[in-house]
């Protein structure tokens, strides 16, 4: 039984981590903005008494991290897996304000930096708020939700500035983090899902969130922290930066 935290947990790949974690007997928490609001989340509660609990969290928000880490600390000692999922893309707002972060024409600074701020600052920001938790966890890792968008080799075409390289600066500062919390036996990835169904991959996606969900566990445990830092696809192909 390992011991997992979620966040973006209410609904796509962050719901089927958890569905994934709770079918493997894990003690997962689960992380969102609203849970009261999350109605799949409340179902998988009843459910699963003791075996999950839901969090208040607002990756964004300093106050809420340090809440919910000291939530999380009265039920355990320590963590084994922290799963950066939350985050958002162009389209998060509605498609009448996806411009300003996707056209080189409509381009504005503040959604810009606000989702800079989501995608690349707050996942490191959560780590850190919950690195005495991992430092004693089994075996522990973080799990981070990149995309094969962050991949600077990979682009091909202009456009989507801000979620590309949104992503990119996330591999970078989850990269500097790998080797700085290395010492501590703190492994972390990158990881690429693929192109999943959910809201923002869309209907005609060639995965399930459980199917990209269940291989990026089954990858994360034949890692060893000498690949700590490291950028994987899903299936556990290596992925190019």
């Amino acid at each position: 039984m390992a011991r997992v935290l979620v966040t973006g947990a209410g609904r796509g790949l962050g719901l089927a981590f958890v569905q994934n974690a709770l079918q493997q007997g894990d003690r997962v928490f689960a992380c969102v903005r609203k849970p009261e609001r999350s109605e799949a989340l409340q179902e998988l509660a009843k459910q699963h008494t003791e075996q999950l609990t839901l969090v208040k969290l607002e990756v964004t928000s300093s106050e809420e991290a340090e809440a919910a880490f000291h939530a999380v600390s009265q039920h355990v000692k320590g963590l084994d897996l922290l799963i950066n999922n939350a985050g958002i893309n162009s389209m998060s707002q509605g498609k009448d304000k996806a411009g300003p972060t996707l056209r080189l024409n409509e381009l504005e600074a503040e959604p810009m930096l606000w989702m800079f701020h989501v995608n690349s600052i707050a996942p490191v920001m959560v780590a850190r708020q919950f690195l005495p938790l991992l430092e004693k966890g089994d075996n522990p890792a973080v799990l981070n939700v990149s995309s094969w968008l962050g991949s600077i080799s990979g682009k091909s075409r202009g456009g989507n500035y801000g979620y590309c390289a949104s992503k990119t600066t996330l591999n970078m500062m989850m990269r500097a983090f790998a080797f700085d919390v290395k010492e501590q036996g703190v492994r972390v990835y990158l990881f690429n899902p693929g192109w999943v169904q959910t809201d923002m991959g869309g209907s005609k996606a060639s995965l399930t969130p459980e199917e990209s969900t269940a291989s990026m566990r089954q990858t994360l445990d034949q890692l060893t922290l000498e690949q700590t830092g490291e950028f994987f696809d899903w299936n556990g192909s290596p992925h190019a930066w």
